[in-house]
């Protein structure tokens, strides 16, 4: 399989903190669910960030063969005064690659009318009108940064089926959560770091096959706490 994204010898810092140590990472063009998995403060926000390209003050080399990326950051990225169709028109002028009627056809199966204001929505509404704008674009690879944080159990099972249902057919998604228990089912790949490394990236039906995903992450984690 031709790989999708390339990470060579990642280091981050914000003054004498390290937030990801010399990371090297492959991720191929496979069409595949993959979960980054970590306590809070590991380091997938900066590894996310520096992919993305929010954050490009970095030694080391990140390359990304072809097409583009859409990225859903852990925060509202929307003013509260738009009303869903004005969200919409944004996006539009925002990104080259938005297909608004992928976005209308979301709301709508979500019950969004388009008069709806941001600061309207309430918190899961709003996470489903932040996913639905990014899901929208047609691109080679989604990267989610905690997706599924801080929602009730129903609108986390209805972000994780929209990602399913709506990201271009054939992409990679990329979706870092704390979160490990019921979700084992929804992912292909489980990368996971610990202090600005990585310490695992394995095929979850696999892992599955010898205990199971938390089980796994959280002995990797463990064990390279035990290590340092």
């Amino acid at each position: 399989m031709p790989d999708l994204l390339t990470i060579q010898g990642l280091t981050v810092r914000f003054g004498r903190r390290t937030a990801v140590d010399d990371l090297s990472l492959t991720i191929e063009d496979r069409g595949r669910v993959i979960g980054l998995f970590g306590q809070n403060g590991a380091g997938k926000s900066t590894l996310i960030r520096s992919m993305c390209g929010v954050i490009n003050r970095y030694r080391g080399v990140i390359s990304l063969h072809g097409g583009s990326i859409a990225y859903l950051p852990d925060a509202p990225f929307l003013y509260g005064h738009l009303r869903l169709d004005q969200c919409v028109a944004l996006a539009r002028q925002l990104w080259s690659d938005f297909d608004a009627d992928v976005a209308r056809r979301i709301f709508a199966e979500l019950g969004l009318p388009d008069d709806l204001r941001v600061s309207q929505a309430s918190k899961g509404m709003s996470e489903q009108i932040h996913l639905g704008l990014v899901l929208s674009r047609r691109c080679h690879m989604y990267v989610f940064d905690e997706p599924l944080a801080a929602v009730d159990p129903w609108t986390r099972d209805r972000l994780v089926q929209l990602i399913g249902e709506h990201r271009l057919p054939g992409s990679t998604a990329l979706i870092s959560t704390h979160l490990v228990a019921g979700l084992e089912d929804l992912f292909d790949e489980a990368i996971v770091v610990h202090d600005g490394a990585l310490v695992l990236h394995e095929d979850v039906h696999a892992i599955a096959a010898r205990g199971g995903l938390e089980a796994r992450v959280k002995e990797v984690i463990s064990a390279d706490a035990l290590a340092r």
